[in-house]
């Protein structure tokens, strides 16, 4: 499970009084020259992600899906591994291959080392879904999420203005609307160590850097093999758990594609689809769940709920982009109403980025992957795949589409498999027809966004007074709400427990 966490020096004055309001809420402990914040969403101990070895500290913040694999891959160096811990995994299959290693590593994790003469490592995953935040305030500041830095005190932040945040999404993916605060971007390894006065020094490399590829032309029926392999893959890991799985089903392609592949590997499967008083999809989610034999349930949420569930989007997972916490609005409704219930949620979110759902039917074929490569890179700062909003109802969230060779390869896939003259997603499309997963009507089902389906878009504009389509306000009103949120100075009606 996602823990949440703050590191700052312990030379630091005052660090005690700062850290006072986390004090309740989790554990502070004191490593080689630094103070470390932690707490856990879930029920794993803090010792058991700690790894101590040759005078370093190691923490592991999350929960890599394909631990067993690299488990298997480690055994290659040492026989230790066998029973290893998650975080010494890391640290074996390190010094045995490498920083690149790490680019293997699937899901969301952070691993903290803590080094002689104060000297801390910092590695992120390769795609951003556990965010780390450098801030300098009244003292240097990591933290995976910067509202607990608001709790430590006012004026810790120097927000930018509106308009410079409203002007364009063209956004280094370490970019926060702070100016004295960045995202250390995904993929990296961050050392951070201090010269004879006492001023930091960072160090920062990429172990892994996604780009956009030069299309592989490669033979339709290879394509749709790899497509299925690399999903039904990534689907089996994050599937093959104790926990309960929850697929949120709207009946479309993605989400219908992720579960029928789930329930390949277990028949527990609960599906559950999201509808407004004012429109749904229940339809289409029933037809999926009936021809995979899942346990489905359609939850219909009023204006008031889908409301709430913006504002928790923005608190929790700290999105200041008026589309993404529109998007998410619908997933925190679900996770409010399934607390108690524990387990994991699986989903199909990001698929349209990888194969073409965001594309207009007809799209120039040369400029197609250039505009997912965008929109996949503009993921990288907007907050939407942080594990904070689930992780703060008991679940832990899984995108099987957003893997880092799931992703690779769809990047290099070329442009004509993923959009036509009629038709966008032709790959995903095909892929679920020759293997026969779906029905016909839902393989072909025209695409609507999970925001459109339910009406949660024209909920949202209706709140603010603006259309449905301007997106600008709508920024302009979430990116409002996160600098009260992120300065303690106002929170969702049901974020006491942050």
């Amino acid at each position: 499970m996602t823990f949440s966490f703050v590191a700052t020096p312990n030379a630091a004055r005052p660090l005690t009084a700062s850290l006072a309001p986390l004090q309740s809420r989790g554990e502070i402990l004191e490593l080689s020259g630094w103070q470390l914040w932690l707490k856990s969403w879930g029920r794993t101990r803090i010792t058991e992600i700690l790894h101590v070895e040759n005078s370093r500290t190691h923490v592991l913040i999350g929960a890599p899906t394909n631990i067993e694999e690299l488990r298997s891959l480690a055994t290659l160096a040492t026989a230790e591994a066998l029973s290893a811990s998650s975080v010494h995994i890391l640290v074996i299959l390190r010094e045995a291959f490498g920083d690149a290693v790490l680019s293997l590593v699937e899901g969301p994790f952070t691993v903290l080392t803590f080094g002689p003469r104060g000297k801390l490592t910092v590695v992120t995953d390769a795609l951003g879904l556990q965010p780390v935040h450098t801030v300098r305030g009244r003292c240097l500041w990591i933290s995976s999420e910067l509202k607990n830095i608001g709790l430590c005190g006012p004026g810790e932040f120097k927000f930018m203005l509106e308009e410079d945040v409203v002007a364009h999404d063209n956004r280094p993916d370490s970019f926060l609307p702070i100016s004295n605060a960045e995202r250390i971007r995904p993929g990296s390894i961050c050392s951070f160590s201090f010269d004879g006065r006492g001023h930091s020094v960072v160090n920062c490399s990429q172990y892994v850097t996604f780009r956009l590829a030069i299309p592989q032309r490669i033979k339709r029926e290879q394509a749709r093999l790899a497509t299925y392999s690399l999903l039904s893959a990534s689907i089996r890991n994050v599937a093959d758990v104790k926990d309960s799985i929850s697929i949120p089903l709207s009946g479309g392609l993605d989400s219908s594609l992720v579960t029928a592949l789930a329930a390949q590997c277990r028949a527990d499967i609960k599906t559950f689809a999201i509808g407004t008083e004012v429109s749904n999809e229940f339809e289409f989610a029933q037809t999926v769940a009936h021809h995979v034999r899942t346990a489905h349930h359609d939850l219909t949420f009023g204006d008031d709920a889908i409301l709430q569930g913006a504002h928790e989007a923005i608190f929790y997972n700290e999105i200041f982009d008026g589309l993404s916490a529109e998007i998410q609005a619908s997933l925190l409704c679900l996770y409010r109403s399934l607390e108690g219930t524990g387990g994991r949620i699986v989903t199909g979110y990001g698929s349209d980025l990888l194969f073409g759902g965001v594309l207009r039917p007809g799209s120039a074929p040369n400029d197609a992957n250039a505009e997912l490569w965008r929109q996949i890179y503009r993921t990288r700062w907007t907050g939407e795949f942080s594990q904070f909003g689930a992780n703060r109802y008991g679940f832990e969230v899984h995108h099987p589409f957003w893997t880092p060779r799931l992703m690779g390869f769809a990047l290099s896939l070329a442009p004509e498999m993923k959009v036509s003259v009629d038709e966008v997603k032709v790959m995903l499309r095909e892929c679920a027809a020759e293997n026969a997963l779906l029905p016909e009507e839902i393989v072909w089902r025209r695409k609507i966004g999970i925001h459109e389906g339910s009406s949660v878009n024209s909920i949202f504009a209706s709140h603010i007074g603006v259309a449905p389509g301007d997106y600008a306000a709508k920024t302009r009103y979430t990116y409002a709400k996160f600098r009260a949120y992120m300065s303690a100075e106002d929170a969702p009606d049901a974020g006491d427990n942050v």
